[in-house]
């Protein structure tokens, strides 16, 4: 799957959320079709796309994880905030160019130490990922880990990227269904694939759902259900015990629902440590609405429409107004994401603290009854988006 195709799935699920009335089903159908339909044409996404969803709610793609999204109609969003982020968590917030010195935009991953970020370079006309690069924060320079191969009969190009075990690993899909699994040094040289995994035929093309490293292995979920490791150094793919119709959360945490491979249920609403054994199961109180689960906090909407965050125990529940819009829930239990202005016109984002009150805007400006939303990386520790020529980059470990 291209990194468009997993943005628009990510996508339909999100401006799911914010239709009233949406059909539950209507979002995987609709993603069903359209990767059918590619599956049989044979041919690619182009790297802007338009999604209209019943119920009101538009997203547009343009490429890598620019989202824009309405919010629903009649609901009040957040309080602007009085200041803006770097004005507010200064340690947190680093600002680099948007795109590479040959003028290729940069696409932020995560984090592989204090100082160094993991970033991809997207070229071509699809926006696939063509290189990963380490960008050192404080010299303001990029170090070229290696080129992202892409075999022939590739359809999915360079997802997924993780750092562990000094290694950067990542995923691409054939047109045959079978996932390759890639790696290669930190200090550079060519990248190698670690091992192949066929997918399901029920998978519909969308892969891997998650993929981390841990304990020198690379961990992954696929979208229909199922988690695996495989040495980093190459070997055979292992089921992990009770990780059958499981997905990766946050290794050793594994859950069910996944964010799209079932039809029905809160993602994550159940979770097991493998490590541990210990499960979880989210408390639902009659009457509202449970969208999405972490290890610890859920997020969810009471019987009279009020967004809300509290431990999956059913405790220290905190109402929120407006719409919480990203994806993911609070990092460190804390930070979320929110529009903010009059109803139904989003004046900017906003990232809110929920154990202090504090706030920051990110300086995102509306456009009409629509607006973009920054990116989360796969460790929920590092908000981006770019403002003009600069790429924004929240630290929000940073922040104490």
């Amino acid at each position: 799957m291209t990194e468009v195709e997993e943005t628009l799935r990510r996508t339909l699920g999100h401006a799911a959320e914010q239709a009233p009335g949406l059909p539950a089903l209507l979002p995987a159908r609709l993603e069903r079709i359209h990767r059918r339909r590619r599956q049989r044409a044979g041919i690619a996404l182009a790297a802007a796309a338009i999604v209209l969803v019943a119920g009101g709610a538009t997203a547009v793609l343009r490429g890598g994880d620019t989202i824009t999204a309405v919010p629903a109609a009649g609901r009040n969003m957040a309080d602007a905030p009085a200041e803006q982020v770097e004005e507010v968590w200064p340690e947190a917030v680093r600002k680099i160019p948007a795109k590479a010195p040959d003028g290729v935009p940069w696409r932020p991953q995560t984090f592989i130490d204090d100082r160094t970020l993991l970033v991809e370079a997207q070229g071509g006309e699809s926006g696939q990922t063509s290189a990963v690069y380490a960008y050192d924060l404080d010299a303001r320079t990029p170090r070229k880990i290696a080129d992202v191969p892409a075999p022939e009969g590739t359809v999915g190009f360079g997802n997924g990227f993780a750092v562990g075990g000094g290694r950067v690993v990542w995923w691409t899909g054939t047109k045959d269904s079978v996932a390759h699994l890639w790696a290669v040094p930190l200090d550079g040289g060519t990248p190698k694939i670690v091992a192949d995994h066929r997918l399901d035929a029920a998978d519909d093309g969308s892969g891997i759902d998650g993929l981390a490293v841990a304990n020198d292995k690379i961990v992954f979920s696929v979208y229909t259900g199922g988690v695996f490791t495989v040495p980093l150094g190459g070997g055979t793919v292992e089921p992990v015990a009770g990780g059958t119709g499981m997905h990766l959360l946050a290794w050793p945490w594994i859950g069910a629902p996944g964010r799209g491979g079932e039809p029905q249920g809160t993602p994550y609403a159940r979770i097991q440590n493998v490590e541990t054994g210990e499960t979880r199961t989210a408390v639902t109180q009659p009457g509202e609405e449970l969208r999405l689960c972490g290890v610890t906090i859920c997020l969810g909407r009471t019987s009279e429409g009020t967004a809300f965050f509290r431990h999956r125990d059913g405790s220290s529940q905190k109402n929120v107004p407006g719409e919480v819009h990203s994806a993911y829930l609070p990092t460190q239990d804390r930070f979320y994401i929110s529009t903010y202005g009059g109803v139904g016109k989003p004046e900017g984002v906003g990232l809110y603290d929920l154990d202090t009150g504090r706030s920051g805007s990110l300086g995102i400006s509306g456009k009409g009854n629509s607006i973009r939303l920054p990116s989360m990386d796969s460790t929920g520790g590092m908000l981006s988006y770019t403002l003009k020529d600069d790429l924004y980059l929240i630290d929000l470990s940073k922040i104490r």
